[in-house]
């Protein structure tokens, strides 16, 4: 099966949060724990069997300490 270029990225995504998480040395199941993951599935993620979900994904950026901002718009508060 052919991959695809988001699953790539994905990919190499993982691999760079799992460097960060070993360099700050909380690969540990605690911290896994916390974020509501458990080590089991985090070993798959990292070994590349499994691609994680959405908030599997949001929750090793969180441990890595990976943050997102999105943009904000403002509105005026008048009805249209």
């Amino acid at each position: 099966m052919e991959t695809t270029v988001y699953e790539d990225k994905a990919k190499q995504l993982i691999a760079e949060m799992k460097q960060l998480i070993e360099a700050k040395g909380i690969n540990n199941g605690n911290a896994l724990e916390e974020a509501g993951l458990n080590q089991e599935l985090v070993n798959k993620i990292f070994n590349g069997e499994q691609l994680p979900s959405l908030s599997e994904f949001l929750a090793l950026c969180q441990i890595s300490g990976i943050l997102f901002q999105l943009p904000t718009v403002e509105t005026p508060n008048t009805p249209m």
